[in-house]
């Protein structure tokens, strides 16, 4: 009869403490079982992450799980459960034999529940009904939180194994937490003896903190001072600790209150003696085994300490019993000595939560790496490369994984972004974009319904009147996927220059036409005024029926979702209110306008979903993709590398105006901001300074070759550099919500509010002001130029504090010495209103390159008034690094707004006029260049003035 057979008489149990499948497979653990007198199984995510991160063995069920589109920590328990389930069966004899009181195998919850009630008993219940086999027990922590947990648990007919118990107080807790439950089921006739729990009291750990704390107070060749010498105490902290432990055991489960549970059928609750390998390689390698054999005990052991006790170990009976004197001899010793057995128990508790999660963390990241890998050739993929912030982000990712950042993130925590009650409770209110994928996947059904019922009634045109986040994705999806064969097409105006609004007007059959009003708020005065006008156009041309033409996305009870009923609208989409415009793409603001258009909004929320699973609450920050990202821009603006430069292939080149618009809105406030370019031309390593960071996203297959080049050429000169590649154009849904993740995890790092955007209001109030002292005349004239040539004049509210020396004396030099007074870490940003045309993207792009060369730094560009609801915010509420050029030009006017004393045009020059005003307020450089009524030329002129 081998060791462990003898422990089995004396009372006590082996469990194993490993499973993996490849021992379920080769029949391994049930020669465990049956031959060598194994008895149950203990598992945890360190055990389960070195199987599956070592073999091979789980790569198929891993596939399986992918094509599913499970998220990581649904695969996660999907092996788990699998595993733990054969297991079950392979000791279901045990079980059976043993009339139920062994042949248990333990399945942990998440160790990131060890403090959270409710969230145990839930997953408690989810996985022990999951693996659907009696003899599984869940392992919960006997925290003072798991402990109503695990009572609720037990009571429900759930087996528990408690584990992290270090002090006689804990497991005393534990063991009376059971009777509680147990006297609960007798009190409501519930079954007894089908419940099982055992109590995992920790040794070695004990051992390794004492001695060093030991080691501390040991004086060489120190007198005997009649105290105990450190050094005779060594070792002896655990198995004492242990022992007086186990007469709490037989003191609770005795006298008469037991023995009425007991006369029902109710089992004791066995001490489980846990962490029984020997830590030093000084000690005995079955210190925690021989000398605590009992009765009704459990001893869970690695397969090293089965071999080395089944080899050498002596069993006899009950010698936890026998050293009950020496062991409160050894522990008031201690304390004597300055050890205070209470604080190492509590202080390894902690360490023990911690000891869980690090594995548990590995185990995820191993499965994140393993899925993205299977999921590349279907979604995206991405690549960082950190340059010297390396450093930083891997500091950053564990110290967010120590603040539950990510499981927080997905908890709807407004406390990740402010301390200030009040502003809490507004941020809460605008994280309804986190179930968005999820949330709208159920309503595609009906948004595509109702855009064929839209095509089957003959429109031709589907015309989005909105702006910033009720515009910018439908105008990327618009770009990217094109006009779709037998749809509509789908047109976008967000600009106020009469020509565009004449140049949409030209393009369409109104009648032919359905416009899309798109407004979170409902007041959007770009928006509405755009309504007007189509509106009035449209009752000239019908009889009635006019509001059929339209269409509204709003929030509800919006002035806008109003409007919409008392016209007849044909629909209103009503938006859940706690979704913010910017984060709104992936819901009804950028979904409906897809639809109409043909677009295939399920494979976009498919790609959504599998970036929202890849980025879910458990993910390690580094196998995270938003939070990783997210990261590293934070950090990498803490080192003065705030200039997010976006290279796009063509096929994507679009995306740059939507992500522009979530980074410059969310982050620029306070004095801090990421800086987003886009849609500048790559160029040497050394035309750049340190302020930049580099972000390719490219359609696998798209030409892209110099921009390739040049991104190897970057990476080597120091420059941080991501990379994205997607694998379709539907992959734009992954990326939106990628960046999604990204921008709010910065902004938390930043310690800035993502969600509002507290400068916005100020170039409205100027504009209106404009408006009100122009109303019902002509617009009074602004301060005289400072120059006017060849049809031009440059106009600037404060040249002294833009050039305190010598003034400029034509335009030429007032451009070439505001370029000059950039700062090398700043930017300059040309904000044109007029409509945009491919001719005048060229001489704005030639006029962009120009500026960045006598600048020498970032050049960005923004069309007024779309800008005001994306980078406006980044200008006035940012670092006050910018430099801003503002062009307009003499708009003919006549276009009426309809209920308006005021028309286009000059609805166009107020909002010019007004960010001006609001960017001189905040002390920002700004001139303004009057074009005339030549656009294209007079840029050309500019371009060539810097030349």
């Amino acid at each position: 009869m081998n060791s462990l057979r003898k422990l089995m008489d004396c009372g006590q149990s082996c469990w194993l403490d490993n499973l993996t499948r490849g021992q379920i497979r080769s029949g391994e653990l049930k020669e465990l079982v049956t031959g060598n007198g194994v008895r149950g199984v203990t598992s945890n995510p360190a055990i389960f992450n070195n199987a599956i991160s070592k073999g091979n063995d789980y790569d198929e069920q891993i596939a399986q799980l992918v094509t599913e589109n499970r998220s990581v920590l649904e695969i996660y328990e999907a092996l788990v459960v699998k595993d733990v389930r054969d297991a079950c069966d392979v000791l279901r004899s045990v079980y059976d034999d043993s009339e139920q009181a062994d042949g248990f195998v333990s399945l942990e919850v998440s160790p990131y529940l060890a403090h959270d009630t409710e969230a145990t008993l839930e997953e408690a219940r989810r996985l022990f009904h999951a693996v659907d086999r009696p003899n599984c027990m869940i392992k919960i922590p006997g925290t003072s939180r798991g402990l109503p947990a695990i009572e609720q648990c037990l009571y429900e007919g759930v087996n528990i194994n408690v584990t992290l118990l270090f002090s006689v107080q804990s497991y005393e807790e534990v063991a009376q937490t059971y009777v509680r439950a147990l006297q609960r089921r007798a009190v409501e006739g519930k079954p007894l003896k089908t419940v099982a729990s055992v109590a995992s009291f920790f040794l070695s750990r004990i051992d390794v903190l004492g001695d060093q704390l030991l080691g501390h107070l040991m004086i060489p060749a120190a007198a005997d001072a009649g105290s105990p010498r450190p050094e005779r105490l060594l070792g002896r902290a655990a198995v004492a600790n242990a022992i007086i432990a186990y007469e709490s055991f037989k003191r609770i489960f005795s006298g008469d209150e037991w023995e009425s549970l007991a006369a029902q059928g109710a089992r004791v609750q066995r001490p489980l003696w846990a962490s029984t390998s020997t830590k030093d390689p000084l000690y005995s390698d079955v210190a925690y085994v021989a000398p605590l054999i009992g009765q009704h005990t459990v001893n869970t052991m690695p397969e090293e300490t089965i071999a080395a006790f089944s080899d050498h170990g002596l069993c006899r009976a009950n010698t936890v019993e026998e050293g009950l004197a020496e062991a409160r001899r050894t522990l008031g010793e201690l304390a004597e000595a300055g050890i205070d057995i209470d604080l190492v128990t509590r202080q390894l508790v902690n360490e023990g939560i911690q000891k869980f999660i690090d594995p548990f963390n590995k185990l995820l990241k191993t499965l994140a790496l393993k899925r993205e890998r299977l999921l590349r050739e279907v979604t995206q993929h991405q690549s960082i490369a950190a340059g010297a912030s390396k450093g930083g982000v891997a500091s950053a990712q564990a110290s967010l994984d120590a603040k539950q950042y990510t499981r927080r993130l997905f908890a709807r925590d407004p406390y990740l972004w402010t301390f200030r009650p009040e502003e809490a409770e507004a941020i809460r209110n605008r994280l309804g974009w986190l179930g968005c994928p999820e949330d709208f996947s159920g309503r595609v059904e009906e948004i595509v319904r109702f855009a064929e019922e839209v095509r089957d009634d003959g429109i031709e045109s589907v015309v989005l009147l909105g702006m910033g986040g009720s515009s910018l994705c439908p105008e990327v999806c618009r770009e990217t996927f094109g006009r779709q064969q037998g749809w509509p097409e789908l047109v976008v105006l967000d600009n106020t220059d009469p020509a565009a609004i004449k140049r949409v007007k030209s393009a369409i059959d109104p009648a032919r036409s359905l416009f899309v009003v798109a407004s979170k708020s409902g007041t959007t005065t770009e928006t509405i005024s755009f309504y007007r006008y189509f509106l009035a156009l449209l009752q000239k041309q019908l009889d009635a029926g006019a509001g059929r033409h339209f269409v509204a996305i709003t929030d509800p009870g919006t002035p806008l979702a109003e409007e919409a009923r008392r016209e007849g609208f044909r629909r209103i989409f009503e938006n859940p209110p706690d979704i913010g415009g910017r984060y709104a793409a992936l819901s009804y603001f950028g979904l409906a306008p897809m639809a109409l258009a043909g677009i295939d909004i399920a494979k976009i929320l498919q790609s959504a979903q599998r970036m929202h699973a890849s980025c879910g609450p458990f993910i390690p920050a580094e196998a995270n993709p938003g939070v990783s990202l997210g990261i590293l821009l934070a950090m990498n603006r803490r080192l003065g590398r705030d200039k997010v430069t976006f290279l796009l292939s063509p096929a994507v080149q679009s995306f740059g105006l939507w992500a522009e618009q979530l980074l410059a809105e969310s982050t620029g406030k306070q004095g801090t901001g990421l800086v987003p370019v886009e849609g500048e031309e790559p160029d040497r390593p050394d035309a750049y300074g340190s302020d930049r960071l580099f972000v390719s996203i490219a359609l696998r297959g798209d030409e892209f070759r110099k921009a390739g080049r040049r991104l190897e050429a970057l990476e080597k000169a120091g420059h941080p550099v991501v990379r994205i590649e997607l694998a379709d154009k539907f992959a734009l849904g992954g990326e939106f919500m990628r960046w999604e993740f990204a921008t709010v995890t910065a902004a938390a790092i930043l310690g800035v509010n993502p969600f509002d955007e507290p400068n916005v209001a100020e170039s409205k109030r100027n504009t209106q002001k404009l408006l009100d002292g122009w109303s019902g005349k002509a617009p009074a004239g602004a301060a005289l130029p400072l120059f006017e040539e060849d049809g031009m004049s440059v106009f600037c509210e404060d040249i002294a504090r833009l050039f305190p020396g010598e003034k400029p004396q034509s335009i030429s030099e007032l451009l070439a010495g505001f370029a000059r007074g950039s700062e090398r870490s700043g930017y300059v940003a040309i904000l044109p209103y007029f409509a945009e045309t491919p001719a005048r993207r060229r001489k704005l792009q030639a006029l962009r390159t120009r500026m960045r060369e006598r600048a020498g730094t970032a050049v960005t560009v923004g069309y007024g008034p779309r800008y005001l609801h994306s980078t406006g915010q980044l200008h006035k509420g940012g670092p006050g690094n910018g430099r801003f050029l503002i062009l307009t030009w003499g708009a003919p006017g006549g276009l009426r707004i309809p209920g308006k004393s005021f028309d286009f045009a000059t609805l166009q020059r107020a909002q010019a006029l007004g960010d001006c005003r609001a960017l001189s307020d905040k002390g920002r450089a700004v001139i303004r260049v009057h074009l005339g009524r030549s656009v294209d030329k007079s840029l050309k002129k500019l371009a060539d003035m810097l030349a």
